[in-house]
């Protein structure tokens, strides 16, 4: 421990050395020099004897005085018996907290030091005691500095880690510490001079902590809001007074951005959804040819536009391409295009900054896109969404950055798109409803998935995982259909597709009385059907001609240029095609 006060020892035994009018030596607990003076200083760093009278001081803790250096008793076990030049030596302990630290020795080298040491060995003895002392509360002190220091680097490294803003102000609200994560959620990476020392009102307006001083008060998870040169943010703050004897010393708050505690709770509640691959039930070749399409494409981060009838699946199909990609530990978010009123759909997909408009809320509001941050954004019946709209879209995702109405600052986005649509767009985009640039952004990965009467090999596969999806929810144990209403089921054209399908087989459930569903208990919810219904020659004909040129068209695209290559193969002019297109 001394070596940690070796300048200060050094000193102190040149001091001892002045004033004793002789050479002085210290060692450590380990034997080892680290001051003295004449002789001594150039053994600095060396090994005492062995045997030598300074093991004693260390096993004793007691002063030894030797007054015929190499004929006493003391004497007899140091290697250095023989060749030593001192001729009287006093050796006093140095301890601290009851434990030995090193021995500080006052040596005489010749008769006349000999005789002014013994005449004066008293006070010497005494003097000596107090330099041990002060020696040892010198190295005390700066242990205890050493202590402190590791303390304060320990709580450094603790704060600048904690994913939370922390500031702590003295009692007249001097910032005294202040971490990176506080530094960046206040804006402050940019500011010139040193934070730190400076009062926290020159960085923040009536900020909680200054409250909690004026109302000795703790404050815990209290809202709060942060404003400097146009930037925004809201916190959920804790302000923690540190009292000493009685009195405010300090403050310490730790405040965490609002916008993160609404993402976490969201990625909490959309994290690990039940929708997978396996999901999607069914075993005929149209739906196989496309799930396996979506397996592969799910592994990449690519665009991908899910086209097809309303109740085909679009939304699970995008949280099966989500949950098997490598974003799935983080969030699907989704949005209905069709659903919300134009007047909204903005700040839904951007978020907006407090007060950004009149009836905003106070606190402001995340975007969903915000809000999918690393996850996947799935963009539903993306043909019904405003052309305003479309042409910020269209720049969000070629800047990969968004920025909140009324707000200054853009957040960087890491998203994959997933858009879906049961509307022709590149019809919208010949009638101008669509964007064609936002088209060819959404669009490099088409899927187009089967309506239910393209797949009847799955409706019974279907029915069958509703009826035990459902009994399990309601706690009943239907077996299975009559083949009165499985020849039902089989000859509906579905124009609900799939989500009608499940509807039919929650509403048989409920009102099912024996073993099997019957006909009866289901005929009521179906649209307007007659079961001997069989279609006439005409209605047969239409249908083939319509499966016939869209077919044409998938291989062409349904633009100009595919349409007029459609026709020609199919022998008929444009003009036909498209007054066909408009019956259908």
């Amino acid at each position: 421990m001394l070596r940690r006060a070796a300048k200060s020892v050094q000193k102190i035994a040149e001091a001892i050395a002045a004033t004793a009018n002789c050479n002085v030596t210290i060692i450590d607990s380990n034997l080892v020099r680290i001051a003295g003076t004449g002789p001594y200083q150039e053994k600095i760093k060396d090994y005492t004897p062995e045997g030598s009278a300074f093991i004693k001081v260390l096993q004793n803790k007691k002063t030894i005085v030797i007054e015929e250096p190499g004929e006493e008793q003391t004497c007899f076990d140091c290697s250095e018996r023989n060749h030593c030049i001192e001729t009287y030596e006093i050796c006093s302990p140095i301890i601290w907290n009851g434990e030995v630290m090193g021995v500080i020795g006052i040596c005489a080298f010749d008769e006349e030091q000999k005789r002014y040491l013994q005449e004066r060995k008293e006070q010497f003895l005494n003097f000596l005691g107090k330099m041990s002392q002060l020696l040892a509360s010198k190295v005390g002190e700066i242990i205890l500095f050493e202590e402190i220091e590791t303390r304060n680097r320990e709580l450094d490294a603790v704060i600048q880690n904690v994913n939370q803003g922390v500031i702590c102000i003295d009692a007249q609200g001097r910032i005294t510490h202040i971490n990176e994560k506080a530094i960046d959620l206040l804006d402050l990476n940019h500011c010139i001079h040193d934070i730190k020392n400076t009062s926290i009102n020159s960085i923040w307006d009536n900020p909680l902590i200054l409250k909690a001083i004026e109302d000795r008060t703790d404050y815990f998870d209290q809202e709060e809001y942060y404003e400097r040169q146009g930037y925004k943010k809201g916190f959920l703050t804790t302000a923690k007074i540190i009292y000493k004897e009685g009195n405010i010393a300090g403050v310490v708050s730790t405040f965490t951005d609002l916008d993160n505690i609404q993402k976490s709770a969201f990625r909490l509640r959309e994290k690990n959804t039940d929708f997978t691959f396996n999901t999607l039930i069914g075993v005929s070749d149209a739906l196989m040819q496309v799930k396996n399409r979506a397996i592969k494409v799910a592994n990449f981060d690519s665009t991908v536009l899910i086209v097809g009838e309303s109740g085909t699946g679009k939304e699970v199909f995008a949280r099966a391409i989500h949950n098997a990609s490598p974003r799935a530990e983080y969030p699907f978010v989704s949005i209905n295009c069709s659903a919300i009123p134009e007047s909204l759909l903005e700040s839904e997909l951007f978020g907006y900054e407090p007060g950004a408009f009149t009836g905003a809320n106070k606190k402001g509001k995340i975007g969903k896109m915000e809000l999918a941050n690393k996850g996947t954004f799935f963009l539903d019946e993306i043909g019904d969404m405003p052309l305003f709209l479309q042409a910020k879209l269209l720049r969000v995702l070629q800047e990969k950055r968004v920025t909140k109405i009324g707000g200054l600052k853009s957040q960087k986005l890491d998203i994959r798109i997933i858009a879906a649509t049961n509307k022709n767009l590149e019809e919208l985009i010949e009638k101008r409803m669509f964007r064609e640039d936002l088209y060819y952004r959404l669009n490099v990965i088409p899927l187009s998935l089967p309506s239910l009467d393209k797949r009847p090999e799955d409706v019974l596969v279907l029915a069958e995982y509703f009826l035990r999806l459902y009994n399990k929810r309601f706690k009943k144990s239907i077996k299975g259909f009559t083949e009165e209403a499985k020849d039902f089921l089989l000859k509906y054209s579905w124009p609900g597709n799939v989500r009608e399908l499940e509807n039919i087989i929650e509403y048989g459930i409920n009102f099912a009385e024996g073993e099997l569903i019957q006909l009866g208990d289901i005929r009521d919810r179906f649209r307007a059907f007659s079961y001997n219904q069989t279609k006439s020659l005409k209605e047969r004909v239409k249908e083939y001609e319509r499966e016939t040129i869209e077919k044409y068209l998938e291989r062409y695209g349904w633009s100009d240029e595919g349409k007029e290559k459609a026709a020609k193969d199919l022998g008929i002019s444009r003009a036909t095609l498209y007054r066909k297109l408009s019956q259908y």
